[in-house]
């Protein structure tokens, strides 16, 4: 199996060097602007769609199922994503993944303006939207790491996920504004706009696939390969864990949002996307200081110790008196958050060979979709005793999983290195152990 040979850099390796390297790259630049457009859009519409959805039923189970429609694809589908998406040219998903994005966008929008919109059409267009939102990690990303140097990996997904954090304050401010104004209709024509953006910026990005081997698409035998790979490395299997966790203890937490701001806050449409934004703020902050301190000796530890973080401040905010208090505590919770998302990225992909990239990002979609589980419970638990003590349940759910994984695992705690895992020979094919190759 042949691989691009990666693109050099001259010059020092201090950050500055670094990132005039990443941003100098014009595949790296549209691959982050397509990655940066498509995620304000994705908070955007939670906001909006959670709002809409409460205002329209008056149901927080409703609210927390289309969050489930969202992420019910990830998990059915991740895996295979994966497997495709290490067998074609990535750069064809993405352009059809956006040009999909961009139609789905102006039929909404053309419900919304008309006044015809109704639950089905939201929940189906939340539903494309997640079929969609597969394709990030196994295509995109994947992109992402072939189109940079090797040492770069680290710095490039920290800027991705800062990035990405600072969406989550531009898109909920955006969704607030759009609905105390012009209503739902403003977010789907935002939608309309962004993504034939990033359809244009996909169809012309310079990207020059890895010369792959010739053999046939096998899903099952190609996704067992990448189960065989996972299960010979214990960090990636721990990572892996913490982000099933993560996800269905700790994210759903969301759908809860526009019911506790409404309900307990008393907290509008601006209030609300406020909310999200202060989330978003502390996730930009942190993820701009992992980019640019955080070394791999750190990285277990931040991503471990940060995903508890959040768990904690989103169980003070299911208790917070005060919108002020709430405010705060979402704020200092975005930093956790922040060390959970860019970190699981870093640790996976720098732990990964080329030619199983994909199916491992795959299969962490698969991880990251088990959401809807998630989301499932926290609606049920909420129509029964209340959004807060869904919020409460789950968070405390997720604090005993995740230490008590750190207590099965201590070792997790102490990785200190990750050498020559990203360029592992072509000859090298097999996974090597992970004492081979991480110091502990």
């Amino acid at each position: 199996m042949t691989y691009a040979t990666p693109r050099r850099t001259t010059g020092s390796p201090g950050r500055q060097t670094v990132w005039g390297a990443l941003f100098g790259d014009p595949a790296y630049r549209r691959l982050w602007a397509i990655g940066a457009t498509t995620n304000v859009m994705r908070w955007l519409e939670t906001v909006a769609l959670g709002f809409f959805v409460y205002e329209l039923t008056g149901s927080p189970f409703w609210v927390a199922f289309v969050g489930l429609i969202r992420m019910l694809p990830m998990f059915v589908l991740g895996a295979f994503v994966g497997v495709i998406a290490d067998r074609i040219d990535r750069r064809l998903i993405l352009i059809s993944a956006m040009g999909l994005l961009a139609v789905t966008y102006a039929v909404l929008a053309a419900l919304a303006i008309t006044d015809r919109i109704d639950l089905w059409h939201v929940l189906t267009g939340a539903f494309v939207s997640g079929m969609v939102w597969v394709t990030d990690f196994p295509a995109r990303r994947s992109m992402i790491a072939e189109v940079v140097q090797p040492h770069h990996v680290g710095t490039a997904m920290g800027l991705e996920m800062a990035t990405s954090n600072f969406s989550r304050m531009l898109g909920p401010l955006a969704a607030g504004g759009f609905l105390a104004t012009v209503g739902i209709q403003g977010a789907y024509i935002a939608g309309v706009v962004l993504f034939v953006s990033a359809f244009l910026m996909a169809a012309t990005l310079n990207y020059q696939a890895p010369v792959r081997a010739r053999s046939a698409v096998q899903p099952l035998t190609n996704f067992i390969e990448g189960i065989r790979y996972i299960r010979a490395d214990a960090v990636v299997v721990m990572t892996l864990a913490i982000t099933v966790a993560m996800n269905m203890f700790a994210f759903p937490y969301n759908h809860m949002v526009p019911v506790i701001a409404d309900d307990k806050l008393g907290a509008g449409a601006l209030g609300l996307g406020l909310l999200f934004s202060a989330e978003g703020a502390g996730a930009t902050l942190g993820s701009l200081l992992i980019a640019t301190r955080a070394r791999p000796r750190h990285y277990t530890r931040v991503y471990l110790y940060g995903s508890l973080m959040f768990l904690v401040a989103i169980l003070m905010f299911a208790f917070a008196p005060w919108y002020a208090l709430a405010l705060a505590l979402l704020f200092v919770g975005g930093f956790g958050m922040a060390a959970f998302g860019t970190l699981q990225s870093i640790i996976i992909i720098t732990s990964t060979p080329p030619e199983v990239r994909g199916r491992v990002l795959g299969v962490l979609a698969v991880a990251i979709g088990t959401g809807p589980i998630g989301a499932l419970q926290v609606g049920l638990v909420a129509n029964w005793l209340g959004a807060p003590i869904a919020v409460v349940a789950t968070a405390v759910a997720g604090i005993v999983v995740v230490g008590g994984a750190a207590v099965l695992y201590p070792k997790y705690l102490k990785v200190e290195s990750f050498d020559g895992i990203v360029n592992m020979p072509e000859n090298q094919s097999q996974p090597r152990s992970r004492k081979a190759n991480v110091k502990i």
